[in-house]
């Protein structure tokens, strides 16, 4: 496995333990990962607004407990409870409050609330490193491509909407582009697979991109984004000092390469909608519903 030099992170045996753990779960977790994926998918794309929890069981071929297990695993969040808020005209209600309670909520979780965004940290680099390596992984919101180098992660993208290494190869035409994982794709992985559950610590991850000063502003911004905080181009424009920056904030947002991480599905046009996302605006639904 190849090592990186990277700041604060934990040690090395952290890794080899979590990649041991890793790849004798991928058995399990990938059919399973593939068929939440599916289901997500067919839930939005057919409006299945009313579906029940027997008409879900049904069409995965799953018990009714283990149905609500197989969300509650990956979103920790009810099937049910996701359809509605798929579906919610306050979806996208912009410094809407925290849920309100239903039957799936216990006072002592709304009180337990996990980390709300990750610890990154975002640099610039000039030049193309001379070797970039990317792995791609089973994902439940489709197989993620994760790239990195000696300096730190690079790319988060999802296979289904762009091929990564192609807009690897674009990003780093003077590298050597080689399949082969590395810690610090394991310790993203890892970092995604709690995304929506809070388990786990964390470290630093450190994100070494090609990018503007502005641009990055504009990620710093998006990474202190709480779960379920929501904001618009405009909004952002004024915290940078300028209102007049939407359109550029809007392009700086559009042209984010590490997906999720950098929480750019957060944010929304100033008319309320979900608007477009690089990676489909779907995916987007998916997201919003979940952090609700």
């Amino acid at each position: 496995m190849k090592g990186v030099h990277v700041n604060r992170q934990t040690p090395f045996v952290f890794f080899v333990t979590f990649v041991h753990q890793m790849e004798a779960d991928f058995s399990y977790q990938s059919p399973r990962m593939e068929l939440l994926f599916k289901t997500l998918k067919w839930m939005l794309d057919s409006q299945q607004i009313g579906v029940t929890i027997e008409e879900l069981s049904k069409h995965l071929g799953l018990g009714e407990w283990e149905t609500q297990h197989l969300f509650q695993e990956y979103l920790e969040k009810d099937p049910i409870r996701f359809v509605q808020d798929a579906f919610s005209p306050s979806l996208t209600q912009v410094g809407r409050q925290q849920a309100q309670l239903s039957i799936f909520d216990s006072l002592d979780e709304m009180h337990d609330v996990p980390p709300t965004h990750l610890d990154l940290d975002i640099r610039i680099i000039e030049e193309s490193p001379e070797e970039v390596y990317y792995s791609i992984y089973p994902y439940f919101l489709g197989n993620v491509f994760i790239a990195s180098h000696e300096s730190g992660l690079c790319q988060v993208t999802f296979e289904d909407s762009e091929v990564g290494s192609i807009r690897l190869k674009k990003t780093f035409p003077k590298s050597m582009i080689r399949e082969e994982r590395t810690e610090l794709h394991e310790l993203a992985y890892q970092a995604l697979m709690s995304y929506f559950t809070g388990t786990g610590a964390i470290p630093v991850i450190p994100i070494a991109v090609k990018a503007t000063s502005f641009q990055v502003r504009v990620w710093n911004e998006l990474q202190l984004l709480g779960k379920s905080e929501l904001t618009t181009y405009g909004a952002l424009a004024q915290k940078l000092g300028d209102p007049n920056l939407s359109r550029a904030v809007g392009s700086a947002v559009g042209s984010n390469p590490v997906a999720l991480l950098i929480p750019c599905h957060r944010v929304l046009h100033h008319s309320g909608k979900i608007g477009s996302f690089r990676w489909g605006s779907w995916r987007k639904q998916w997201l919003l519903a979940i952090e609700k």
